[in-house]
């Protein structure tokens, strides 16, 4: 298709998570669905950008002496490991030997930012922002990720430009 749908998962079962996300779901539901869930997925539905050819680029990974392809659309965030990088995916975490840096240029048109000196997050899977005893966290895949002060006020006016001024 050139234009694919957007796919939200709703099922009683998790064993297929991983797999519903490696065709491309935006997000899966488990049943019982809460109404706030069921909005947070549709809103997620809605905003979620379309893939551009750029995304679907195929980003080769090695991992116990087989290269498997990860797209940039799954990837959540990115930490730097020394001359390495860790992207973080629905799929795994693999090793890439790329610096953080280069990515950090490469994917800015992406949506990827800056949060920490070691941290690039992808704003698109950038669920909840939130400030505990004057510390700014985001949460990406129900992971909580730190945001350095000195990225703090940049991701806010990140987002909030994203919004359209709302915040």
């Amino acid at each position: 298709m050139s234009e694919p749908p957007r796919v939200v998962f709703v099922t009683a079962y998790d064993a297929h998570a991983v797999e519903a996300f490696e065709v491309g779901a935006v997000d899966y539901l488990l049943k019982p669905v809460r109404e706030t869930r069921l909005a947070e997925a549709i809103g997620r539905a809605v905003e979620a950008p379309r893939p551009t050819p750029a995304d679907e680029e195929p980003i080769p990974v090695e991992m116990g002496g087989v290269t498997r392809f990860v797209r940039r659309s799954d990837v959540r965030w990115v930490e730097a490991h020394g001359d390495y990088t860790r992207l973080h995916t629905p799929q795994g975490n693999p090793l890439v030997r790329i610096p953080l840096a280069r990515l950090e240029e490469e994917w800015a048109d992406a949506g990827f930012v800056r949060i920490h000196r070691s941290t690039l997050v992808a704003l698109a899977h950038v669920a909840e922002v939130r400030v505990e005893a004057g510390k700014v966290i985001v949460v990406v895949d129900g992971e909580e990720l730190a945001v350095s002060r000195r990225h703090a006020r940049e991701l806010r006016d990140l987002l909030v430009r994203r919004s359209g001024g709302r915040g």
